[in-house]
């Protein structure tokens, strides 16, 4: 696989009230060709500032940077003529049809008008908006826009879009909407989707790999089934009664990693199956089984694991 973003040492440090903020602290970071990456992490992980930095926005303190081969700092121009950035908060004219917004932001960017036309075509019947070209875009829902927004990014024709926090503040339809459409571009288009976002189903929805942020630091990068895996069994265990006694014979199993205890339920985490053992301890105790099963992890258990693992 060829990579398509490579990173290395790359840091931002800010200066506020006379004190040093680093917003994103040494990051080694490679995302290849195709990928839909999911850059995960909570509100000031600083998701945003490493997007500003590949594009050439803001300079990285140190560090260095490639997108496509090209150079974040020397040649950040190049980058931007095939990325498309699609920010949290993105800004239209309101007054004017989403056919003439998508035109003004053609010329911005040095497209000429017979094939600006062709590409906002395209772009428009892509997010299924060429019935709503002519409408201003102040009637525009906000899934309408963000549709739009992905519009005005796809004019470029790009090799990579970023995306940050793409569904924020959209209703359950719009979300879905945006999500096909970002697996539809990732799939028919071969375009590779950079996607920050700090919810967790919406990462586990559409990305194939995923890097965990955590106050400016990669904690790690792996395929979902990767970091499924970390986790291993995830083995739910109903009982008639649970005593202290019997949690403590449960942890002592070779194998057993952690146990998470409510009410007359059991949460165990093996790196093996352990249910043959676990069903010995309880009928020792004269208890009985009422249900025992193996379920996959989620991706909250999975990213609060990494991060536990990360401090």
């Amino acid at each position: 696989m060829k990579a398509i973003i490579e990173t290395e040492g790359l840091t931002k440090v800010y200066l506020v009230d006379g004190r040093e903020i680093c917003a994103v602290d040494n990051l080694n970071l490679r995302v290849f060709e195709g990928d839909i990456f999911g850059y995960l992490g909570p509100n000031g992980a600083g998701k945003t500032t490493t997007i500003l930095m590949l594009l050439g926005l803001t300079n990285p303190t140190s560090g260095s940077g490639r997108v496509a081969e090209y150079d974040i700092v020397r040649e950040s121009k190049m980058i931007r003529s095939i990325a498309g950035y699609i920010p949290e908060k993105y800004g239209f004219y309101e007054d004017i049809s989403a056919y003439r917004n998508l035109l003004y932001f053609a010329r911005l960017n040095g497209i000429k008008d017979d094939e600006a036309k062709e590409r906002i075509k395209w772009a428009l019947e892509v997010v299924e908006l060429t019935d709503r070209a002519g409408s201003l875009v102040g009637t525009f829902s906000r899934g309408m826009k963000q549709r739009l927004a992905l519009a005005n990014a796809l004019i470029k024709r790009p090799k990579i879009i970023f995306l940050d926090e793409p569904t924020a503040g959209l209703d359950p339809y719009a979300t879905v909407n945006f999500r096909n459409l970002v697996i539809k571009l990732n799939k028919e288009y071969g375009m590779t989707i950079f996607l920050s976002s700090h919810m967790l189903h919406e990462v586990r929805q559409v990305c194939n790999r995923i890097g965990f942020l955590n106050n400016g630091k990669l904690v790690a990068v792996d395929t979902l089934q990767g970091f499924l895996n970390r986790i291993g069994n995830k083995i739910v265990v109903e009982v008639t009664n649970v005593s202290n006694e019997m949690i403590k014979a449960i942890e002592d199993i070779e194998g057993v990693d952690e146990i998470v205890k409510s009410d007359s339920e059991i949460i165990i985490y093996a790196k093996i199956d352990v249910r043959l053992k676990i069903i010995d301890v309880v009928e020792g105790f004269g208890e009985k089984i009422l249900t025992i099963k193996i379920e996959q992890p989620t991706l909250e258990e999975v990213f609060f694991k990494v991060y536990g693992e990360g401090k």
